[in-house]
């Protein structure tokens, strides 16, 4: 079946879907996008999709919620001008990290956002590191998380017998468990303790010692920074003697940057999800994996 990639409007977007479609093989739609004064969305479709398998690619940040409403009113321009099959990949998906009512009277929000999208007119979706992958259920069809840190590390050439792999918090052990047997290397995760006669908190990790060794933490996103920048500083004080930052997505909010120099942090790699807003963050393309994961997933058609 003939394949398209559609862009999304923002920068990210089309970068995404021109490496992309080169590396599926496909042909490349960018739609016209305009905001009225008003602010609501336009887009025009200028190329034929009928009969086609069209790739839609929007991250979703900055301005979640005006990604949200672009990529519906995408599908629903995709749909009626004859697509055969519509696709979604979301490199960075919003409202992620609601994705559960932690209080009476909250909406689970990812499952609020991936059934506007199903009822859109998007058959099967695709995204890079969702906060939690069981929340991709909520989605009626095929869907696709794709972990990108085995793949960051290998771009960087990130090996050596003395690394050792630490998640932030137990939640997210599962990610440094995947890159620490990809390198062959022990993993652990950030334990947090407070002294009931002194109350100060200590954070280490549960069983691996750091010390002497290069600390490698995983994350699915740096917002504020505070966890990234916390860990370094404790596990510097363990003995540590150096550390590579490696995120599925660098939001970076107002001051994190500050934050995390701070502790001598000066690169974070992450994927090529989010546009990039410090010269600290290094981005690496991981459509090579989305494609290939893809493809191997049955979410595509095969040639």
């Amino acid at each position: 079946m003939r394949k398209i990639v559609v862009t999304g409007s923002d920068e990210v977007s089309r970068a995404f879907s021109k490496s992309l479609s080169s590396l599926l093989g496909a042909e490349l739609c960018e739609p016209t996008y305009k905001t009225f004064p008003d602010g609501e969305k336009y887009l025009r479709l200028d190329c034929n999709i009928s009969g086609a398998e069209v790739i839609y690619v929007k991250t979703m940040i900055p301005a979640q919620d005006s990604s949200i409403v672009e990529a519906v009113l995408a599908a629903d321009a995709i749909k009626a001008s004859g697509a055969e099959r519509l696709v979604m990949i979301a490199p960075y998906m919003a409202y992620a990290r609601q994705d559960r009512q932690f209080l009476a009277g909250e909406p689970v929000s990812i499952r609020a956002v991936l059934k506007a999208l199903w009822t859109s007119g998007f058959s099967a979706l695709a995204t890079v590191e969702v906060h939690k992958a069981e929340s991709l259920r909520h989605f009626p069809g095929p869907s696709l998380n794709v972990r990108p840190y085995s793949f960051m590390a290998d771009q960087i050439g990130l090996k050596g017998s003395d690394i050792v792999v630490i998640s932030p918090d137990l939640g997210a052990l599962e990610r440094a468990k995947t890159l620490a047997e990809h390198l062959g290397v022990s993993y652990d995760y950030l334990e947090k303790s407070r002294d009931r006669l002194t109350g100060n908190i200590t954070i280490k990790p549960k069983e691996v010692s750091v010390e002497g060794k290069h600390v490698v933490i995983v994350d699915d996103i740096i917002s504020t920074g505070s966890t990234i920048a916390s860990a370094v500083a404790m596990l510097s004080s363990q003995g540590a003697r150096g550390f590579t930052i490696l995120v599925a997505h660098a939001i970076l909010a107002p001051g994190a940057e500050e934050r995390l120099r701070s502790v001598g942090i000066t690169k974070i790699y992450a994927a090529n999800t989010t546009p990039s807003t410090s010269n600290i963050v290094t981005n690496i393309d991981v459509a090579p994996l989305v494609a290939s994961e893809l493809r191997s997933s049955g979410i595509i058609s095969q040639p």
